[in-house]
């Protein structure tokens, strides 16, 4: 159903995480989109939580924040480039 109006900022800022949620579910987006909102870590650990009871893969399985936002630099890159030129993230 279409927004007849936003009356608020918070209000206007759900809508758009859903419709991106829902317009992008299956094209790789989301993460992204967690991470750049700051609610990553809040919404991934939710998800775990809920899904370890019925995925046993997932057990010990948490997002830290400050740390699980990044990817490593991969090892053939930093052997080409040198590890004087990259230093791969902590």
């Amino acid at each position: 159903k279409e927004y007849t109006s936003f009356p608020s900022q918070d209000y206007a800022r759900r809508a758009v995480r859903f419709e991106r949620r829902i317009e992008l579910a299956l094209e790789g987006h989301r993460f992204f989109d967690l991470v750049r909102w700051d609610v990553a870590a809040e919404t991934l650990n939710t998800y775990l939580t809920k899904e370890k009871v019925k995925r046993t893969y997932l057990q010990g399985a948490t997002f830290t924040k400050g740390k699980n936002e990044y990817f490593p630099i991969p090892q053939a890159q930093i052997d080409i480039m040198g590890p004087d030129v990259l230093k791969q993230n902590q």
